[in-house]
This record gives C-alpha cells, sequence and structure tokens, in this order.
C-alpha cells in the first residue's frame, strides 16, 4: 500500500471521472477534490490486505479504480466472499458508522487505487459542506441499500433452492 498524490490522480483522470463514480454523484468538483487531498489516496497491488476481521474501524474507504473483495469467515474456516466492490463503491462505511470492528478482510482482486476518508474528515464534511455532506450520506445509503436488495435476492434464492431439493422444516 502506497499513498500517491491525490492532486495528480484530480488531473490524471479529470474531474467527470469522479463525477461518474456513484458515490460522489451529484457532489461539486471543489469539494471532491478537498475530500481528495484532506484525506489519503492509496494505490494496492493485486492480493494485498486492505483491512482484517476484527480491526478497529476509523476510515472507510471509495474505490477509486479497480477492484476489492470482501471475505467473511465461513463456518468452516475457509474465507467466503460477501461483496465486490468496484470503481464508486465504499468499504467499511457501514462498520464505521456503526462504531463495530470488522468483519470481513479486504483483499485487492485487481490493482486499485482507493480514497481513505476518516471519521474525523466525514464530521468536518458534515460540519464545512453541508449540501455535500448530504448528498454523500444520500449516495452512501443508496449503495447500502442496493447491497441490501441484493443480499434478499440472494437469500430467497438460497431458500428456493433449499425448498424445492426437498429440505424443508
Amino acid at each position: 500500500m502506497q499513498q500517491v498524490n491525490a492532486s495528480q490522480i484530480w488531473q490524471d483522470l479529470g474531474p467527470g471521472y469522479f463525477r461518474e463514480l456513484s458515490t460522489f454523484g451529484a457532489i461539486q468538483d471543489a469539494v471532491l477534490l478537498n475530500m481528495l487531498t484532506a484525506g489519503r489516496v492509496l494505490q494496492l497491488k493485486s492480493g494485498e490486505v486492505l483491512y482484517s476481521v476484527g480491526d478497529r474501524t476509523a476510515y472507510f474507504y471509495i474505490v477509486l479504480q479497480g477492484s476489492i473483495n470482501n471475505f467473511i469467515p465461513g463456518q468452516d474456516g475457509s474465507m467466503v466472499i460477501s461483496r465486490h466492490h468496484e470503481p464508486g463503491d465504499d468499504l467499511g462505511f457501514v462498520h464505521m458508522i456503526s462504531l463495530s470492528n470488522r468483519t470481513a478482510t479486504a483483499i485487492v482482486e485487481q490493482d486499485a487505487v482507493i480514497l481513505e476518508i476518516s471519521i474525523e474528515q466525514f464530521f468536518e464534511l458534515h460540519q464545512q459542506e453541508p449540501e455535500a455532506f448530504g448528498l454523500l450520506l444520500l449516495n452512501l445509503a443508496r449503495g447500502m441499500a442496493r447491497t441490501i436488495v441484493r443480499m434478499a435476492d440472494k437469500v430467497a434464492e438460497l431458500d428456493k433452492k433449499f425448498f424445492i431439493s426437498g429440505n424443508k422444516q
């Protein structure tokens, strides 16, 4: 994991790129640039671990480029993929906002660039840019809602397979 120059990433990718990321939708360019420079932009290589089960949560992350998978411990001790994160997705927001330790291990699938946002930075955005904070919160909530819908669909699919196989209880 290596910190990279946020201003350079902004220049290289361009403001339009950031506006297309779901977490940043409708947020003004000046606020986005400030979020990048106030946070930490990190570059990670495939296979690197961003965080592990049990880690304290003081940050959440936005995938800017690449992809990262979350794995949770399975009943047999194996690691089971629980979520796949693409550019624009957040990682760790739910844990940060709930003040709970990590329940998953995040491993980079494809070389990635991410924005790390601390609890303090998140609170400062709330105080200094309430309109942008509201948009960010709405975008994060929308991402959580999409995840809940996907999880509910998966549970229904598994329940249907279980019922069809004759294992009803």
